[in-house]
């Protein structure tokens, strides 16, 4: 080799060296508090990356590297189901690309189907849905169907009594009802239990679909779903999982025009080459929540690091639903009166801790909080939020590390 050329390679891979060593301090020198927007890898998936096993067959194929890819999401299957409790007998098991493409794909699968019936179905939505949700309105009511949006109170909770009169009242009209039925909210962190929905449809006959997306890792039993209930769509990035990979668990006898249509995949369900490295990081990541989450040390280091904000902020702030019933044991969502997200998240990113606004839009313009103002919150304070969402794995050692750099911050902009 050509010593000049030999010489700009070492070069090269020093400036490589410095690169990745320069990004994994920046990393670890930052204080990550989003895990509701996305999480980092599970130290599993990691391990199985780097062991350089990339799963690049197609599952559909014959030969062997094909037929490794399905043994993979096989397993994966089995497992999810063990994990879930739910009997393979009752339930498919979907996978797609996240929650985005498995709600959509429930409810606009469910309002083509009976478009193409000539017949119209009602859908309930809360105004407190995550926006994939919300911004259904439009295409289900172009295919003729009616839409209705439930509220909530300033806890985050809602009347479940009003919503079962306004399902019964389709069902007179001759109308079949599809409820989602947000488990955990993305940004606040309320819990509506399970129970809950089962009692809706128990007393509406309603179709329930589960937005189960914040629920691993992040309330005691999270592995536990109804089989009384009809659909629940997860997102693997939420847990440590590889993004564009997710899942839902939909029961056999709901029928639904699929979202994506072309060849024979997941039996015509969602078609497609399976993303079987996708899918197995789903495996890997929850054996990794499943093996260290307690929820009895998360709930501790929570409520430690909350009392102490909530003393810190004094009547300057609030911690948003935390007069409610259930929350979840990761997300601490606070007010701070009359200061701007922008200003404050800008402080808080200058000094190396990740948080989010729970507001910008895709220009990084904060606006209004659709989530606060549905909980009755004033125009102005929903543009003063902030959420901290931390590990599912976090302990009390970690918590009062986390208190001390969030203290060393607000405590200048609350002065």
């Amino acid at each position: 080799m050509d010593k000049t050329i030999q010489k700009l390679t070492l070069n090269q891979e020093l400036l490589l060296q410095r690169s990745e060593i320069q990004s994994e301090r920046s990393i670890s020198n930052r204080f990550y508090f989003d895990y509701n927007a996305t999480s980092p890898l599970s130290n599993k998936v990691i391990d199985f990356i780097k062991s350089g096993d990339f799963l690049f067959g197609n599952p559909s194929s014959l030969h062997q590297t094909g037929k490794k890819s399905r043994k993979f999401i096989n397993e994966t299957s089995d497992f999810l189901f063990k994990t879930f409790l739910l009997d393979p007998k009752d339930f498919n098991l979907v996978y797609h690309s996240g929650a985005t493409e498995g709600i959509n794909t429930f409810f606009k699968g469910i309002a083509f189907k009976f478009f193409k019936e000539k017949k119209v179905v009602s859908f309930f939505f809360s105004t407190v849905d995550h926006a994939c949700v919300v911004e259904l309105k439009d295409d289900l009511e172009a295919l003729g169907h009616k839409v209705f949006f439930f509220e909530v109170d300033h806890d985050g909770v809602f009347a479940s009594e009003v919503l079962i009169e306004k399902i019964n009242l389709e069902k007179s009209l001759g109308r079949e009802s599809y409820v989602n039925f947000t488990y955990i909210n993305n940004e606040t962190g309320v819990v509506w239990p399970l129970k809950l929905a089962e009692t809706i449809k128990e007393k509406s006959g309603a179709y329930v679909h589960v937005d189960a997306v914040q629920l691993v890792g992040k309330i005691a039993n999270w592995n536990y779903l109804s089989s009384k209930l009809d659909s629940y769509t997860f997102s693997g990035h939420k847990f440590g999982a590889l993004k564009s990979s997710g899942f839902s668990f939909i029961r056999k006898d709901l029928k639904f025009t699929p979202l994506l249509v072309g060849g024979n995949q997941q039996i015509g369900l969602r078609a497609g080459t399976e993303n079987a490295l996708g899918i197995y990081s789903l495996k890997l990541s929850l054996e990794d929540i499943k093996e260290h989450f307690s929820a009895t040390e998360l709930m501790s280091a929570k409520k430690e690091l909350e009392s102490k904000l909530v003393k810190l902020m004094g009547t300057k702030g609030e911690v948003v639903a935390i007069d409610s019933q259930e929350r979840n044991l990761n997300t601490i969502f606070i007010v701070l009166f009359g200061l701007k997200a922008e200003t404050i998240s800008a402080k808080f990113d200058l000094l190396g801790v990740d948080i989010s606004t729970g507001s910008a839009c895709s220009s990084g313009v904060i606006k209004e909080n659709r989530i606060l103002m549905g909980m009755g919150y004033s125009f102005e304070d929903s543009r003063s939020s902030l959420r901290f969402s931390f590990s599912p794995l976090m302990n009390k050692t970690d918590s009062k590390i986390y208190f001390e750099k969030i203290e060393s911050i607000l405590k200048n902009i609350l002065k």
